[in-house]
């Protein structure tokens, strides 16, 4: 009030100062006197308002940025690793500057401490915020959320799934206010995924590998007959995605500790194998009701036998052969570079069905030669004759 009494009055000085300025030239000698007296008072409300406006003017205190003292993993024997997935916390050193930072930032809401968020080198990690914030010893906790799409911009920096890189870890509010680190502190590093997850995920996919194998050439597992019968490429296609998918469920479940959901098209990959077999032993049982009973031949080789025919090797076993593996490695390595079951394409599918098709198709028309003269020929009763 008392500043805006001072400014009516310095406005009503100065007009009055012009009036008296334009006035007739017989008051001059008194105009003068009175304009000294008026410029006299004039000085003094401004002198007056001065000190009022210093009075009135409040002081701004600048807010304090705390530091971060130490980082550190909940995973013990790991106070300088973190991995994905882990809970970390950041240390701070001074909490009731923490808070009034927050109630500047967030302007005095309810949750203050919700828009604290992970910083890693300078990166603002928006989808991690913070979980708990331990008052009594200044500990904000976060979780590494594996699918956090501002984590996943440091895979590449990663040249060996197993490595580690050293980073700067921070914490901050999403404005881009981020709290100092120590330079002091011990350095600390980052790692895409735990040495002892390998080894045990490694482990289980060996073990399903080799009883595989052992099985494969020791029984008729993927054999059209016996155990020393040709080997079948549709039992093969099947039981290789059978494996692979079992392997990558495995590895996720054990690098993660989630169970990873099963696609669609791992669903889609599955039935065309189980189509394909299927389809594969129609024809068989079909030519061997209509040619009579059928010595089952030796085998020769696994690739001999998944890739030849009667008249040779064949271009829709070997094409079949050829995508089954191409699409296993696409498989298997976006399982390892994004520790989730993929989701393939649409189009590498239909491939997958037409190839397989093809194979089924072209099957009917293996097996069939012209009959020979010299050779015998054997009937349902087993009696052998000649033509």
């Amino acid at each position: 009030m008392k500043l805006k009494l001072h400014a009516l009055c310095l406005i009503a000085a100065i007009m009055l100062v012009n009036l008296l300025a334009h006035g007739s030239n017989e008051n001059d000698r008194k105009d003068t006197l009175n304009g000294n007296k008026i410029l006299s008072l004039v000085d003094s409300a401004l002198q007056q308002i001065k000190r009022v406006t210093v009075t009135c003017t409040p002081k701004v205190t600048p807010l304090i940025v705390p530091n971060v003292v130490k980082v550190g993993s909940f995973v013990k024997g790991q106070d300088s690793v973190i991995v994905f997935g882990d809970y970390i916390y950041v240390t701070i050193d001074n909490i009731a500057a923490l808070k009034a930072l927050s109630d500047s930032i967030t302007q005095n809401k309810k949750d203050t401490m919700g828009d604290l968020i992970l910083y890693i080198n300078g990166n603002a990690m928006r989808d991690i915020g913070v979980l708990n914030f331990d008052v009594k010893e200044g500990k904000l906790v976060f979780l590494l959320d594996r699918h956090s799409k501002y984590l996943m911009k440091f895979h590449p920096e990663f040249p060996y799934l197993w490595s580690k890189i050293p980073v700067t870890v921070s914490a901050g509010f999403r404005n881009g206010t981020v709290f100092h680190t120590d330079p002091t502190a011990k350095p600390f590093f980052l790692k895409f995924v735990s040495r002892w997850a390998i080894v045990f995920s490694l482990l289980f996919v060996v073990s399903i590998v080799v009883i595989f194998v052992v099985l494969a050439s020791t029984t008729n597992l993927i054999r059209i007959g016996d155990n020393k019968s040709p080997y079948s490429l549709a039992l093969t296609q099947l039981s290789f995605w059978t494996i692979v998918v079992a392997s990558s469920f495995i590895y996720i479940w054990i690098v993660t500790e989630e169970i990873p959901p099963i696609t669609g098209s791992t669903l889609i990959l599955i039935s065309i194998s189980a189509l394909t077999t299927a389809g594969s032993r129609l024809v068989d049982i079909r030519e061997k009701n209509k040619n009579g009973l059928v010595i089952p031949a030796i085998s020769d080789s696994f690739l001999e036998d998944i890739l030849q025919d009667e008249l040779g090797y064949s271009v829709h076993r070997a094409q079949m052969f050829m995508w089954t593996v191409i699409l296993g490695i696409i498989f298997v390595t976006s399982v390892i570079r994004f520790q989730q079951i993929p989701q393939l394409d649409e189009s590498l599918l239909s491939l997958m069905g037409i190839s397989s098709g093809a194979y089924v198709g072209l099957k009917t028309m293996e097996n069939k030669k012209d009959p020979d003269p010299a050779t015998p020929e054997v009937k349902n009763q087993g009696e052998v004759t000649t033509t």
